[in-house]
């Protein structure tokens, strides 16, 4: 019998408003972030990290825009990815505070799913219909082949694109 893999993006499209933080911010344990790349799940060896972090630091160096990318192990008492990749967002403050230009990508393994939080800094170079394009139809074909490396690598270049047009 032959078993697909599902992967999806948590919900259908939500648009950001001003006020991100979440109901359950205030309470939440969120893990101590590590950097750029924070893999809690192990899915990329050291030298695939490394090979995406120095494309991160060179375009947040060109930019200062800065995106993250965290393997989530738990969602606490979060019921889905959405709200608790958006509130651990604004928990680690990913992007400068005064411009709200980060970016982050969730992938939690457990349940198959990924999420882009961007920042409403950048929103009009890179909407929400443009992060789930990115989503469906660049990420989630490589992960649906396991290649979590080749996903976030053409991810994060198609995110990159979108914030440079």
């Amino acid at each position: 019998m032959l078993t697909a893999l599902c992967f999806s993006c948590e919900a259908t499209h939500r648009m950001h408003t001003k006020s991100f933080i979440g109901h359950h911010a205030a309470k939440a344990d969120f893990p101590i972030p590590v950097g750029l790349i924070n893999d809690y799940d192990n899915i990329l060896s050291d030298e695939q990290e490394a090979k995406l972090l120095d494309l991160i630091k060179k375009y947040k160096t060109e930019t200062n825009n800065e995106i993250v990318i965290v393997t989530v192990t738990s969602l606490l008492d979060y019921t889905g990815l959405v709200e608790y990749s958006l509130d651990l967002a604004n928990h680690w403050g990913i992007g400068q505070k005064d411009k709200d230009n980060g970016v982050l990508i969730a992938l939690y393994m457990k349940d198959r799913r990924i999420w882009i939080n961007n920042g409403v800094g950048i929103m009009q170079k890179l909407t929400d219909d443009e992060t789930m394009n990115i989503i469906n139809k660049i990420i989630v074909p490589e992960f649906k082949k396991n290649d979590f490396y080749n996903g976030f690598e053409k991810g994060i270049k198609a995110i990159i694109k979108e914030l440079d047009s």
